[in-house]
């Protein structure tokens, strides 16, 4: 515990930093992270698949220098397309069996893709909504643990993760909801209504995500995807619920602003 507290107090004015500052340095943290968090998806899937970690790490340079130059997802198609084109080049060569070149593709759709949405929302110049993915992703994987440990009786689902509860779940979307509406009436008014919705949709996803991780690290039979955080893993293990969550922020801020230029 005090080693994952320690880590914690030093990985958490980093990550803070890196949001107020933006800019080159926001772009260079999430390529790092996306390509570390990808290696170790690659890792996980090692045990049973040979995906070619040179095609998925090539395809996210790709995808963040069109962010860079675009601060969009235009060339998206054309990236993936290439992906697959050059994936399945590999399986009619005898380089690579099928299942490999999906895992390769699923990693980089996985990982990269979800991760570039932090991107996104940054370019869109709402500071507000830069921290909303994780005060929904955290709050709920705090206040779940909290309630759980307090109140859980009732199994989630034991056969994925044994130690969620249905207590702590709702626990955690109590929580996200409380504090998204707080959040939105602090800072921007307008979007509490939203908020709500956000918050509910948001916190239910962050609770998917970490199952599914759970659920990938119990097939594969591994405690954590990575080491690179003390006492709490890898990127994958950290920001496992961060990553379902970024899209579904993102694409609320745009119809948000859409509806509001009606």
């Amino acid at each position: 515990m005090l080693v994952r507290t320690l880590s914690a107090l030093v990985a958490l004015p980093i990550l803070i930093a890196v949001l107020i500052l933006g800019g080159k340095l926001l772009y260079a943290a999430v390529l790092i992270i996306s390509l570390v968090g990808l290696h170790e998806f690659y890792k996980a899937f090692s045990r049973d698949y040979m995906p070619s970690r040179t095609i998925g790490y090539l395809a996210t340079i790709a995808l963040y220098v069109n962010l860079y130059f675009t601060s969009s997802l235009n060339a998206l198609g054309v990236i993936i397309a290439l992906l697959i084109f050059v994936s399945l080049s590999f399986v009619v060569f005898g380089k690579m069996a099928i299942g490999d070149a999906m895992t390769t593709i699923l990693g980089f759709l996985y990982v990269p893709y979800m991760l570039s949405h932090l991107i996104l929302i940054s370019d869109f110049n709402k500071v507000f909504f830069i921290w909303f993915p994780f005060i929904i992703a955290f709050s709920t994987d705090t206040f779940a643990y909290l309630t759980g440990k307090l109140l859980g009786k009732t199994k989630l689902i034991p056969s994925v993760s044994p130690n969620k509860t249905v207590e702590g779940s709702l626990g955690g979307v109590i929580a996200c909801l409380v504090l998204s509406y707080f959040y939105a009436n602090t800072f921007m008014p307008e979007f509490q209504f939203y908020a709500i919705f956000l918050g509910l949709i948001g916190s239910i996803l962050s609770q998917i995500g970490d199952l599914i991780a759970s659920k990938m690290k119990r097939i594969f039979d591994i405690k954590d995807f990575g080491k690179i955080m003390p006492g709490h893993g890898g990127v994958l293990d950290r920001f496992d619920s961060l990553i379902i969550v970024l899209p579904l922020v993102y694409y609320f801020m745009v119809l948000f602003n859409y509806i509001n230029q009606i």
